[in-house]
């Protein structure tokens, strides 16, 4: 796991259409462009807020429980190798939201200690083939102890179309760049 610059992935941004909208004083929402888009998906149930999806947005209900564990499916079969992380808010709201519950995982302790200095930041997290273990247990965590927006992140796989935006109970939205991602993908939610 490694911080970049913003810098480093506005290639990555542009190449998949990924717009920024700010929201309020500390969020800034990113969403790829309709153009770029084939496929929109939401995982939502009752419990979380409405996903504000339009119709070209698949919506697949999921009871509470069932939704961190279709969402965390859907993160497996998304990171193949590199992924970036980007918080909606600052660092410092997802590393409140997780600390009680990432205090038993050994590398995310070790890079907790280090990254003091990015909590402020909404820099790019990196997380390499060998970090999905940290991924997913971040993300479960995140999704089950997170309470508010601010603590909801955007990933994206590198080398492939797909933006995903996760957020503590729900909504989970995806963007899709390529169809046959997009249908790989949905059977993480739909078996």
């Amino acid at each position: 796991m490694d911080f970049l610059s913003e810098h480093e992935i506005s290639n990555l941004l542009t190449e998949l259409g990924i717009t920024a909208t700010p929201e309020g004083d500390e969020c800034i929402l990113l969403q790829m462009d309709a153009d770029k888009a084939t496929a929109k998906h939401c995982l939502d149930n009752a419990d979380c807020m409405p996903c504000g999806s339009d119709d070209e947005t698949s919506c697949f209900e999921l009871a509470p429980e069932a939704l961190v564990i279709a969402a965390i499916s859907a993160v497996h079969k998304i990171h193949e190798g590199s992924t970036v992380l980007i918080p909606v808010s600052k660092w410092r709201a997802v590393f409140d939201a997780v600390a009680f519950s990432m205090a038993g995982d050994e590398s995310w302790q070790e890079f907790d200690a280090s990254a003091t200095i990015k909590l402020n930041t909404r820099d790019p997290l990196l997380f390499e083939t060998g970090d999905q273990h940290t991924l997913v247990s971040l993300l479960t965590s995140l999704m089950n102890d997170g309470e508010t927006r601010e603590q909801g992140v955007f990933l994206m796989p590198v080398g492939a179309p797909i933006l995903v935006h996760l957020q503590p109970g729900g909504p989970v939205k995806f963007w899709f760049g390529n169809s046959a991602i997009a249908d790989e993908v949905r059977e993480a939610y739909t078996n």
